[in-house]
């Protein structure tokens, strides 16, 4: 489709205001509309815009390989900002070639074989060229001024002009008034539903660890949770693991509020540093702690154990899961450490994938002692709570760890179940429904529970959030960690330090067990990612070594730019020679440029702008007699068909090009022959009138 003048131009300052490459944007739109002013044309060969062609894709693969390493979150709008810049060369090609459009072959990737075995297909590029502008601009559509009336007012003046010359203009008009108001609600739906799914692919992908001051739960909602096989990190387990399981720490909350657990304790502050260059999480400093114990016992103490964490962190500020008792944190990438007291640690300047040791033993992570709030029931369960408090006879003046927790464990375990399927009454509150009516939930109706009745004891408690880690991968050596083995707890004080206790059946880790043929491609693909990952953060060194992929795209450029077509040279020698032979004869441009060589001779040269078939019409009544002419015609049509199609050549016409260019050759050659019985020379014709 052929656009009418300033449209590409008008598209390409639109792209440039959006993005804010205004300058080149101009610049680009003038070498656009500046072909339609100047009439210097330029005919390339099938091999020429091939190459173009091929270095615009190479380019922009290597665009794709660097926007990737540098950062993925964002590598699709980066690249999508830059397509005008990548598919202008082969705009400014055509726009300034003969034809004024393209061969579907020479866009071939890599140009191979099939190109001589296809038809010619001429398409021309400039409504893909505006489309793929609007498409930039709306990737980062910053709202200068409004994105959806330009962008439809661009497309309405090109169809205008490409409308067929018998429509009605009204009925025209009002059907792009129609189309526009049902774009218009269209669009405006696309875009909230954009905003809901990015809502929930942030909840999904951005905050795949926990909220450090708020804890949002499913208690009360009703219906079948359906958790994701989405694979969150992995842990390498210590190395005497005898395929054990780990609740791994990320947040603790002491308020609850209908369904929502909140971190009163919401100031942070910085994590001491270790020695080593690691944070120091524990009640002691891990070396300090070493020192101790060999000046005691002389010998020093043998090594805690130590769980390895590799998770992407899709924020800058991310929370760091820890195991009970975490005493320190090391890894190459943490530095800006701060923590709440409560056992939430959060790293304030995260990269777009950590790997990280914690340590964990005794004497246990450092954590603020309780306060009133950790005995806070709500109003609402206050009685229940107390009430059963009093019938399973617990209190704080008793032994905790020996008397009140086996017996809140063997309360939960024999009179509840759990289950995804939830339901809830309307007159009393979820954690009352679960405790006298359903008794039946997930693992936050049991910590909720848990913590309620341990603080109706007199016992402090806090509600604890993380996973539970246990499934060993069959893909790598390796526990991961899905969304769906996302798991809440309690943590109770005894005897002067915060302990894990988890209430919750046993029986809910049997229930998310996963199934290999559910989960087999997603993990493979996860894996992809992480290994990805792994090259590009896990390492400093790794971005410059993911960066060198660009060098084998750049050699192939010179090589695409730099190959010698021998094939091609010999051609040219024999076009030289005028003496078709063999397969030469078959070249699209061999007979015309025969016959262009010998009009030379007779003093008729071809303007640098003008194409062979502007060429012969100029000069047809000055150069050829009235007998010929019908000769030139055919001769033009034939080369037309051969060198852009769209219907291959048959032999017989291969036989007249040759025999008619011949002839109109050999007629030339001969001064009888000039038109008008007058010889060339006797015409006074001057040839640098372009118009003569």
């Amino acid at each position: 489709m052929k656009t009418v003048p300033l449209t590409m131009a008008a598209a390409l300052i639109f792209w440039g205001h959006q993005t804010g490459y205004l300058i080149p944007a101009c610049f680009m739109g003038i070498i656009i509309e500046f072909s339609r002013v100047i009439k210097v044309r330029w005919d390339p060969s099938l091999d020429q815009v091939n190459k173009i062609s091929d270095t615009c894709v190479v380019c922009l693969a290597g665009t794709i390989i660097y926007f990737v390493s540098m950062e993925i979150e964002t590598a699709l709008v980066n690249i999508l900002r830059y397509l005008p810049v990548f598919t202008f060369p082969l705009i400014a090609v055509q726009e300034y070639s003969a034809a004024g459009d393209f061969d579907v072959r020479s866009l071939y990737l890599f140009k191979k074989k099939i190109i001589g075995e296809t038809k010619a297909i001429r398409i021309n590029l400039s409504f893909g060229f505006i489309i793929i502008c609007l498409v930039s601009a709306a990737s980062v559509n910053s709202r200068l001024f409004p994105y959806y009336p330009v962008a439809l007012g661009i497309i309405a003046v090109v169809l205008f002009f490409q409308r067929t010359g018998k429509s009605d203009i009204r009925i025209w008009g009002s059907a792009v008034i129609v189309a526009a108001i049902m774009g218009f609600f269209l669009q405006e739906g696309f875009h909230h539903a954009q905003k809901v799914m990015f809502r929930r692919a942030w909840h999904r992908m951005f905050h795949d660890s926990a909220d450090p001051i708020r804890g949002t739960t499913a208690l009360g909602r009703i219906g079948r949770l359906k958790p994701s096989n989405k694979i969150i990190f992995r842990v390498i387990p210590p190395e005497k693991d005898h395929g054990g399981t780990y609740l791994v720490k990320e947040a603790a909350y002491t308020f609850l509020s209908g369904s929502v657990w909140t971190a009163t304790q919401n100031k942070f502050e910085p994590v001491p540093l270790s020695e080593n260059g690691g944070v120091i999480v524990g009640r002691q400093p891990v070396s300090n702690y070493r020192k101790t114990e060999k000046q005691q016992t002389g010998h020093p103490k043998q090594p805690w154990a130590k769980l390895t964490i590799l998770t992407r962190m899709k924020k800058a500020k991310g929370v760091l899961r820890a195991p009970e008792n975490a005493l320190e944190i090391n890894g190459s990438t943490i530095s800006e450490v701060t923590t709440n007291g409560l056992g939430t640690f959060v790293e304030n300047d995260a990269p777009g994938f950590m790997i990280y040791d914690v340590r964990y033993g005794d004497p246990g992570t450092k954590i603020r002692p309780p306060d009133k709030l950790d005995l806070l029931i709500p109003d609402r369960e206050k009685a229940l709570f107390q009430a059963l408090a009093v019938e399973l006879g617990l209190g704080p003046d008793q032994s905790i760890q020996t008397k009140v927790l086996p017996e809140i464990k063997k309360y939960f375990l024999a009179n509840f179940s759990y289950t995804l399927d939830l339901e809830t009454g309307n007159t009393t509150s979820p954690i009352t429904e679960f405790m006298t009516r359903t008794r039946a939930g997930h693992c936050e109706y049991f910590a909720t529970a848990t913590v309620l009745l341990l603080r109706a004891a007199g016992i402090p408690a806090r509600y604890v959030v993380g996973y539970m880690a246990f499934e060993k991968s069959v893909m790598e050596d390796k526990i991961v960690v899905r969304s769906k083995h996302a798991h809440a707890w309690t943590e109770v004080f005894v005897n002067g330090r915060w302990i894990f206790f988890d209430t919750t059946p046993p029986s809910w880790a049997a229930e998310e067990k996963s199934h290999f043929l559910q989960t087999a491609i997603p993990d493979l693909f996860s894996l992809m990612g992480y290994a990805l990952a792994l090259l590009r953060w896990g390492n400093p060194e790794n971005q410059k070594k993911l960066l060198w992929l660009l060098v084998p795209l750049g050699i192939l450029i010179i090589r695409r730019l730099l190959k010698k077509e021998k094939k091609k040279k010999k051609n040219h020698s024999r076009i030289g020679n005028n003496s078709p032979s063999g397969p030469m004869t078959d070249t699209p441009d061999f007979y015309i440029r025969k016959l262009e060589a010998e009009l030379i001779r007779s003093g008729f040269s071809r303007k640098s702008h003008e194409t062979y078939e502007q060429f012969f019409v100029r000069i047809k009544e000055k150069a050829f007699s009235r007998q010929d002419i019908p000769s030139l015609i055919t001769v033009i049509r034939i080369h037309k068909q051969l060198r852009f199609g769209p219907l291959p050549i048959s032999d017989k016409d291969l036989a007249r090009l040759k025999s008619q260019t011949d002839q109109l050759i050999q007629n030339l050659s001969n001064p009888a022959s000039a038109p008008y019985n007058q010889s060339i020379a006797e015409t006074g014709i001057d040839n640098s009138d372009p118009g003569s």
